[in-house]
């Protein structure tokens, strides 16, 4: 099972293949709102962990009162972020145990900026490094080698048809298809909800409109207002996949 909370669609970056309809704005929800909603995660889904993610989470002006409520409310919880210098300053600034994820665009973090942010927090768990140009590839290796108890991920941007994600995509998968490469890297290999992400990768023609979800009665979205959608892109579905590519892979 997935539950996922989308607490902003506001974002400091303009990735091409995100699926956000309006990166500007965030919902005004008074904390008591907040506090009830968590809650309400940690009775429904008891013992699963909450995947909280935007946008980007720490622009959101209650992100501290959020994670205070997940420590409180003992519901378990990661933070996705993309670990951005603005990121950083609000990450400081929290003195609560939280965990993160961090998905890194090597265009947009200098490494030896990372690497500072590595040093002071720890509690970053894992690192997505971004594949969208082969810099992505020399990026890699030296989070890796800085990297202390982090899980590392070299993970390519899934093909949207755009001509740009698809030329990133095809050059990943010769990577992942080179037997030295391969044994160097750790390649995206993760399951979610028993698919596994790296098998889909592989075809970049795979298609998924007309057919039954993939994680029907087992994904779960929260969005920015609190309204629960049952499919990544935001939408409510009757079980079977109106769009071409699911970003959930």
């Amino acid at each position: 099972m997935q539950v996922e909370w989308e607490i902003t669609m506001k974002c400091n970056y303009g990735c091409f293949y995100c699926t956000n309809l309006d990166k500007s704005i965030y919902p005004n929800l008074d904390r008591d709102t907040i506090r009830n909603f968590i809650k309400m995660l940690g009775e429904t889904y008891p013992g699963v962990e909450v995947f909280v993610f935007g946008g980007e989470p720490f622009v959101h002006p209650d992100i501290e009162y959020i994670i205070q409520c997940f420590n409180e409310l003992n519901v378990p919880f990661v933070i996705q972020t993309n670990l951005s210098s603005y990121s950083v300053k609000v990450i400081k600034e929290i003195k609560l145990p939280f965990n993160m994820q961090a998905s890194i665009h090597p265009s947009e973090m200098p490494i030896e900026e990372l690497y500072e942010v590595m040093q002071s927090h720890p509690n970053v768990r894992r690192y997505d490094v971004m594949y969208s140009q082969e810099n992505a590839l020399v990026y890699y290796f030296k989070v890796k080698e800085l990297a202390q108890t982090s899980e590392v991920y070299l993970t390519p941007i899934t093909d949207f048809g755009d001509g740009i994600s698809d030329t990133a995509l095809a050059k990943f998968n010769h990577l992942k298809n080179d037997k030295m490469l391969s044994k160097l890297i750790k390649f995206e290999d993760e399951k979610r909800l028993g698919q596994s992400r790296s098998e889909l990768w592989l075809d970049a023609n795979f298609t998924t409109k007309g057919k039954p979800c993939l994680y029907k009665d087992k994904y779960f979205l929260y969005g920015p207002n609190l309204e629960l959608y049952n499919c990544c892109y935001r939408i409510k579905t009757d079980g079977i996949c109106p769009k071409n590519k699911c970003f959930l892979m």
